[in-house]
C-alpha cells in the first residue's frame, strides 16, 4: 500500500477517529487504526468493539491495500510534521514509512487482518434526518445521561420514533430530559432503542449545522453516516424507565422566569456551593422568587428575581447544577417552574404556547 496526501487532511481524519479508542485494552489491535486505500481515496477505521468509526478522505492511491497503526503514534507524529504532502507506505516487512520532506519516520504495524470488522447495514432502509435536527435532540437531552455502570440500562439515550414523533429522553434517576421532535419525521416507522452515552458524545462531536445524516437502527446496533463519516454502535439491551410516568401530572404551581435573568442567578448561586453541600433554596410566592444558599465554612448568598406567580408560597430546593443544564439548552425568552410542594419533583421547560410540552426536564428536589 501506498498514498499521498495532504498532510492536514490525513490528521483531520485521524483526530476525528481516534477518539474511541481505548486507552487501556487486553487486544493490542484495537490501539490501532485500521487504514485502507482504495480508487483515490483512503478510509481510517477505529473501534473499541462497541463503537466504532469510520473515516474518508480523498488521496492519490499510488498502490492500494491495508494497514494498521498506533492512533497514538501517528497523530502525534502528524501533528508534528510541516503542513506539506507525505508520502504513507506499507513496505514487505510490515514496516510503515510516512516521509515529508526531508523528515523520514518508521513505525511496526500489525496484520489488517487482526482489525475486528465493523458491521454494514446494506439491508436496513435508513431514516433520514438532518444534521442539524439530530444534533439539537441530542445537545437538549444527554446532559441526563447515567454514567453509573451499575445502572447499566440507563447509561445510554433512548430513541423512540412512534407516530411520526422522535422522542429522545435520558435520564440519572435523580432527573430527566425528555425532547420530542416532529420535524422531517417519517410517520409509519416504530423505533425503540438505546443509544450508547459514548456514541451519542461521538455524534455530538461530529455532527455539523448543515447536510443530512442516514441513521440504520437494527434489533443490536445502529449506524450514523453523514459526510464522509461513518459510526456504528451495540445498542444497550435493557428496559428503559416509562418516561410518561415519571413527568408529574398534578402539578398546579406555574412560576415565569425570564430565562437570561433566571440562568444568571443560578450561575452566580453555584459560585456559593460545594461538593458536600450543592443545593439552592427557592421560596416563591406572588411576584417575587427568592434564592438562597447556606455552605457551611463557605458562606451564604441570597437573590431575588422578579417572576410571575400567583398561587399559595411554595418553598423547595433543588441542585443548581441541574437547573443550569436545562436553562442552557431553553433558547425561549421565558421558562417554566412547574411544582406541586417541597417533597415532589419539579418541571422546568420553556414558556412556548402549544409547544412547551416538546421539552420537558423533570428534577428531583433536595430535602430542605
Amino acid at each position: 500500500m501506498k498514498i499521498e496526501i495532504a498532510k492536514q487532511d490525513i490528521l483531520d481524519a485521524v483526530n476525528k477517529v481516534k477518539s474511541v479508542v481505548s486507552a487501556k485494552s487486553a487486544l493490542p489491535i484495537l490501539s490501532h487504526l485500521l487504514v485502507e486505500s482504495g480508487e483515490g481515496s483512503v478510509r481510517l477505521s477505529a473501534t473499541d468493539l462497541k463503537v466504532s468509526i469510520e473515516c474518508s478522505v480523498d488521496c492519490n492511491v499510488v498502490k492500494s491495500g491495508s494497514l494498521t497503526v498506533s492512533s497514538q503514534r501517528l497523530g502525534s507524529i502528524l501533528s508534528e510534521l510541516p503542513d506539506a504532502d507525505i508520502t504513507l507506505e506499507l513496505t514487505d516487512s510490515n514496516v510503515i514509512n510516512i516521509d515529508c520532506g526531508k523528515i523520514h519516520t518508521k513505525l511496526f504495524s500489525m496484520a489488517p487482518d487482526e482489525f475486528p470488522p465493523i458491521r454494514t447495514f446494506e439491508d436496513v432502509e435508513p431514516l433520514v434526518l438532518s444534521q442539524k435536527v439530530l444534533l439539537n435532540i441530542l445537545q437538549k437531552t444527554s446532559f441526563a445521561i447515567c454514567t453509573d455502570q451499575a445502572r447499566y440500562n440507563l447509561t445510554g439515550l433512548l430513541f423512540e420514533l412512534k407516530d411520526g414523533v422522535l422522542t429522545a429522553v435520558a435520564t440519572d434517576g435523580r432527573r430527566m430530559s425528555l425532547y420530542r421532535e416532529h420535524e422531517g419525521i417519517v410517520d409509519g416507522i416504530e423505533i425503540k432503542v438505546i443509544i450508547p452515552g459514548k456514541m451519542i458524545r461521538e455524534l455530538e462531536r461530529l455532527l455539523e449545522d448543515e447536510g443530512d445524516v442516514n441513521i440504520y437502527i437494527s434489533e443490536t446496533s445502529a449506524a450514523f453516516e453523514f459526510g464522509s463519516i461513518r459510526l456504528v454502535t451495540a445498542l444497550i439491551e435493557g428496559t428503559f424507565p416509562n418516561y410518561d410516568m415519571v413527568v408529574p401530572q398534578k402539578h398546579d404551581k406555574e412560576a415565569l422566569l425570564n430565562t437570561d435573568i433566571f440562568t444568571e442567578a443560578m450561575r452566580r448561586t453555584r459560585t456559593m456551593t460545594n461538593e458536600k453541600f450543592n443545593s439552592v433554596r427557592f421560596r416563591i410566592q406572588d411576584g417575587l422568587a427568592k434564592l438562597s444558599v447556606v455552605t457551611p465554612e463557605v458562606g451564604e448568598y441570597e437573590e431575588e428575581l422578579p417572576i410571575e406567580y400567583s398561587g399559595d408560597p411554595i418553598e423547595i430546593a433543588f441542585n443548581p447544577d441541574f437547573v443550569l443544564d436545562v436553562l442552557k439548552h431553553i433558547s425561549a425568552e421565558s421558562s417554566l417552574l412547574v411544582l406541586k410542594d417541597s417533597m415532589s419533583p419539579g418541571i422546568i421547560k420553556p414558556a412556548n404556547n402549544g409547544t412547551s410540552d416538546n421539552y420537558v426536564n423533570v428534577v428531583m428536589p433536595i430535602r430542605i
